[in-house]
């Protein structure tokens, strides 16, 4: 077997995942003896036995096998199954792959996946824009190019659920169902990538796809369609994103070098807000997002931000804003605040967020998640929405599900550590209280009272933000 590295995988042939268990070459005995890079160990590297699935053991993708041990490996070594013994990940078996790509540094598993002619790491779920990082990405990036000449591909697979990389972007595709393969397309200068069926006897030649795609040819599924939403139906993912979310807070909050709350959140937000550009930014390259610098339409929609995030703009506009400038700025909040507190009502007002000037957001390094995380696929949709004030827009929606399962783990560190206030409030007339009396907010939401009273907004008997993050820590038994 050769390795898939250096020269951007000209001999891809390496064993991988495919689908339920480990996939070999048809060409490779059972016990065949791989060519593997001397002075290269697994040593204490096991991450294949969490995110590989393993059919004899009944174990599936992004969980750790019952038999592994921390550091030292495999518990029944001598008796594994028989895919765990064939198995190798790229880095063994290709000395192209410096130690970088081993997979305990890395955080994904890179190996070759025959099933679906692609080269495939299975990542983390702990870490699953690991391989977004470098110099991991710009590799794969060459990797996908070279791969699309040899009528291979380039795949992310976590916990079974698959992002096609390709050299211009990032399509995710969901999961592949049986009878299901994964195709991709040139179209002049752009990729494309989607699912078919019966592929074997439909799949378009290199030369079809470099010329255009045909009528038979599926389009690039989109995020909001069964294809692409599917991609985070697992349970298990949205649960690693609430426990990391949930420790991490704990973590900084339980930590004494840290004085204060207030400084404690500052440093929850930069955390948190650094994951959900990443993520945004990966969805907004593979979907198709047409947000773009200049487009304000969702400025003039409600936004709800929690405590700390209105707590966070009210501090940094009164440490950089003149007096002048604050009162102002508080003159057009006042005008927001009477529109009554109805999402429909706000869009019909047309009127733009109080901190939108001169077409830009003024406070946009400390917007509140939902904010960062709302991406339209269609700009004519929103131009439309706001010039009729009503409408459809369609949505990008994986990032706002984990931006919201994000937000409820670090809001169950924030009510279990030290019974802080979580609902949402209503941006503009929350931030006209806090820029009023920043101390008085700041000290209502410390000593664990509403600091933002009559600017929430919710049907009547809908659970609250801090019930949904409680019922949520329960269903996953950290209550």
């Amino acid at each position: 077997m050769q390795g898939c590295g250096g020269s951007a995988s000209e001999n891809c042939d390496v064993t991988g995942e495919n689908q339920g268990g480990v996939a070999f070459r048809a060409s490779d005995p059972p016990d065949a003896d791989p060519a593997l890079v001397p002075g290269r160990s697994c040593g204490t590297c096991s991450l294949c036995c969490k995110v590989l699935p393993v059919a004899e053991l009944s174990k599936p993708a992004g969980q750790w096998c019952i038999h592994s041990v921390a550091g030292s490996g495999c518990a029944v070594h001598a008796d594994r199954p028989q895919a765990c013994r064939q198995f190798f990940c790229a880095w063994r078996l290709d000395s192209n792959l410096g130690p970088e790509w081993k997979p305990e540094v890395s955080r994904f598993v890179m190996a070759a996946d025959p099933a679906n002619q692609a080269l495939t790491l299975t990542v983390d779920p702990g870490m699953p824009l690991a391989w977004k990082r470098e110099p991991y990405y710009s590799r794969l990036k060459q990797f996908s190019e070279v791969s699309f000449r040899q009528d291979r591909k380039v795949l992310v697979s976590l916990r079974g659920h698959i992002t096609v990389i390709l050299p211009d972007r990032e399509v995710p595709v969901g999961v592949v169902a049986p009878g299901q393969g994964i195709v991709v397309w040139r179209e002049g200068s752009a990729y494309g990538a989607g699912l078919r069926r019966d592929l074997d006897m439909a799949k378009p030649s290199l030369e079809s796809t470099s010329a255009g795609r045909s009528a038979s040819q599926p389009a690039v599924p989109r995020a909001g369609t069964a294809a692409g939403a599917s991609s985070l139906d697992d349970p298990g993912f949205l649960e690693s994103v609430f426990r990391e979310a949930f420790d991490k807070t704990c973590k900084l909050l339980d930590d004494r070098k840290t004085d204060g709350v207030e400084a404690l959140t500052s440093t929850i937000l930069r955390g948190r807000n650094k994951v959900l550009d990443e993520s945004a930014e990966s969805y907004a390259t593979a979907a198709g997002a047409e947000c773009g610098a200049g487009c304000t339409s969702c400025c003039h929609l409600m936004v709800l931000g929690t405590p700390y995030e209105v707590l966070s703009i009210a501090r940094h506009l009164l440490e950089t804003r003149t007096k002048a400038e604050i009162e102002a700025l508080t003159e057009r909040l006042r005008r927001l605040a009477e529109v009554p507190l109805d999402l429909d009502l706000r869009l019909k007002a047309k009127m733009p967020c109080a901190l939108l000037e001169n077409g830009r957001c003024s406070v946009y390094e400390h917007r509140p998640s939902l904010c960062r995380m709302t991406l339209s696929q269609s700009r004519a949709a929103c131009d439309s929405c706001l010039r009729e004030g009503s409408g459809s827009i369609p949505y990008i929606e994986q990032p706002s599900r984990i931006a919201a399962v994000m937000q409820m783990g670090i809001d169950y560190a924030l009510i279990k550590r030290h019974n802080l206030p979580t609902e949402g409030a209503e941006l503009s007339r929350a931030l006209m209280i806090a820029l009023g009396d920043y101390e008085g907010a700041l000290a209502n939401w410390l000593q664990g009272r509403d600091p933002f009273p009559g600017t929430h907004i919710g049907a009547p008997g809908s659970p609250s933000s801090s019930e949904r993050a409680t019922a949520a820590a329960k269903r996953l038994g950290i209550a």
